[in-house]
């Protein structure tokens, strides 16, 4: 029969052996060195295997404006633009805050086409459109608009599998001249090619933040740089483009004689 001072020594060494277990997982997380980890961590060869061209190639240009439904888009866009106006006003004021509505009326669900590939993934959360500049072209027979604006967008990353929310901040960039028609010997809109401008790309992360995150966001930032400018070039510039047709070539005059006059200081 089991004795009394058998069940005390028994629990006696069970407790020993529990302490030891403890004593040991407590070694081993002490042992952990975590920056050592993020640090062995090469975060170049799993970027090296994300595979930019077919990021790219997979958002195909024709199926994606296809797939967005470019009229549906300018139809979301006609509603918030008052293209009478902005056909007949010669004031840039106001064909200034006509155009910056309309474009920050955007639909952002079509402005979501990449999918995850190798773990990175790219969702759009708000646009936002600042401002709408205008300077004289270097020939001074054009004007040069610039158009800062700021994405906010989830990008999923790579290994850790997690979502972070980061701050684009860039420009869009285009351009607007007066043709003479040949035949009419009427002046004529033309507009310049729509360009966003990565060389001076901001990118910020929002909220918590570690070692490993950062690291990751940095690795990705070049394919996070290729995928705003190529969402930017193939689903804003059309509607851009759109909008800056329907506007007066008389407020393009004006405006152009007006950015060439000397300033008063």
């Amino acid at each position: 029969m089991f004795q009394l001072g058998s069940l005390v020594v028994l629990c006696g060494l069970l407790i020993g052996t529990s302490d030891s277990l403890l004593g040991g997982l407590g070694n081993a997380v002490k042992d952990l060195d975590v920056g050592n980890v993020v640090k062995d961590l090469d975060v170049g060869n799993v970027v090296k295997d994300l595979d930019v061209g077919n990021v790219v190639k997979d958002l195909d240009v024709g199926n994606v404006v296809k797939d967005l439904d470019v009229a549906g888009t300018v139809g979301d866009v006609l509603q918030n633009l008052d293209v009478g106006s902005l056909q007949k006003t010669t004031d840039w004021a106001l064909a200034k805050n006509n155009i910056l509505g309309a474009l920050n009326s955007l639909d952002l669900s079509k402005l979501n086409p990449f999918s995850s590939q190798n773990g990175y993934g790219l969702r759009i959360n708000k646009l936002s459109f600042l401002n709408l500049q205008a300077e004289p072209s270097s020939n001074l027979q054009g004007i040069n608009l610039k158009l800062p604006l700021v994405l906010d967008a989830s990008v999923t990353l790579p290994i850790i599998g997690s979502m972070v929310d980061v701050s684009i901040s860039l420009d869009l960039a285009t351009s607007l001249g007066v043709q003479t028609d040949a035949k009419t010997g009427l002046p004529t809109l033309s507009i310049g090619q729509c360009s966003s401008d990565t060389d001076n790309i901001s990118i910020s992360l929002l909220g918590r933040r570690s070692t490993l995150i950062n690291r990751l966001l940095d690795g990705v930032s070049s394919l996070l740089t290729k995928s705003v400018s190529s969402l930017l070039q193939n689903q804003i510039c059309p509607v851009i483009e759109f909008i800056f047709s329907h506007v007066n070539v008389n407020l393009t005059q004006n405006l152009l004689s007006n950015l060439q006059l000397p300033v008063s200081l």
